[in-house]
């Protein structure tokens, strides 16, 4: 017979003698037993197989669970980290007069030729970041510093019978930088006018490394209100600093009427302008 493939197959064993039988059925070499074995060895071995692809998948998502975790703990430092350095940022921002109290007179170089700020008296207490200024009401004791344009050495008594607004900055302080020429304008404009009022400024932290060099600024500038000199920082201590611009308010009897760090608002710095004025006047 043939199969669809044109192959010729021989499905009958036709001896010699013409009689047609079927072909014998050739034996199995290997006897049940081992067939079985063979079987089920097969069947371990998959098994086993799949077993250990298993446990190899179990290993590689352990390890890429633990690598997760190793970096989101890195990352929770990181985050950790950053919060500590921008809270550490933000106090050195509200506290920038706390290197006031490192400074010393080793080495500056005196403008004017003459002594440096010396201090009288004692120092009012600290200005708090919060909660009542225990400064206020205390008396403050005469202030002596050389004057940066004519090189004299100027002293002040708080307690002359004029009421009086201490002006303490630092040239390298963008503050500042705003609220002086808000205070220059009003000296040069109405200074004649308040007659029981005086302004004195201060000073003070000089950096030559600054942006803007003190002294080129102060000849750029020509304020007309003095400028003292506080190379040592013992007048910014004296006055109790903690940041810049730091205002200072005594009456006509030199007693703390308030103290405030940081940029007052040009309306409400003339309004308390006025309010001295008008005590000066009645003293």
């Amino acid at each position: 017979m043939t199969c669809d493939s044109g192959h010729r197959v021989r499905s009958k064993y036709v001896p010699a003698s013409g009689t047609v039988s079927t072909m014998p059925e050739l034996e199995n070499p290997f006897p049940e037993a081992t067939r079985r074995e063979s079987g089920g060895s097969r069947t371990a071995s998959l098994a086993l197989g799949g077993a250990a692809l298993s446990l190899a998948l179990a290993v590689g998502l352990l390890a890429a669970f633990l690598s997760a975790r190793q970096d989101v703990a890195a990352l929770q430092d990181q985050v950790t980290q950053l919060e500590q350095l921008v809270s550490a940022v933000a106090g050195d921002i509200v506290s920038a007069g706390d290197r006031l109290a490192s400074l010393e007179s080793s080495g500056a170089s005196q403008i004017g030729g003459d002594a440096p700020a010396s201090l009288v008296g004692t120092d009012l207490p600290r200005y708090p970041p919060s909660g009542r200024d225990t400064a206020l009401g205390l008396s403050l004791t005469a202030i002596s510093g050389v004057h940066f344009y004519d090189g004299t050495t100027m002293t002040f008594d708080p307690a002359d019978g004029k009421a009086r607004a201490w002006f303490v900055w630092a040239h390298w302080c963008p503050y500042c930088q705003q609220e002086l020429p808000i205070v220059a304008n009003w000296h040069a404009n109405h200074a004649d006018e308040y007659l029981h009022l005086e302004l004195v400024s201060i000073t003070t932290s000089m950096d030559d490394n600054a942006s803007n060099p003190l002294v080129p600024y102060l000849e750029t500038s020509q304020f007309t209100f003095p400028v003292l000199m506080d190379e040592s920082g013992v007048l910014s201590r004296k006055l109790g600093v903690s940041a810049f611009p730091f205002w200072v308010f005594t009456g006509p009897d030199g007693s703390v009427l308030g103290r405030t760090a940081g940029l007052l608002p040009e309306e409400q710095l003339l309004t308390i302008f006025d309010e001295l004025e008008q005590l000066g006047a009645e003293a």
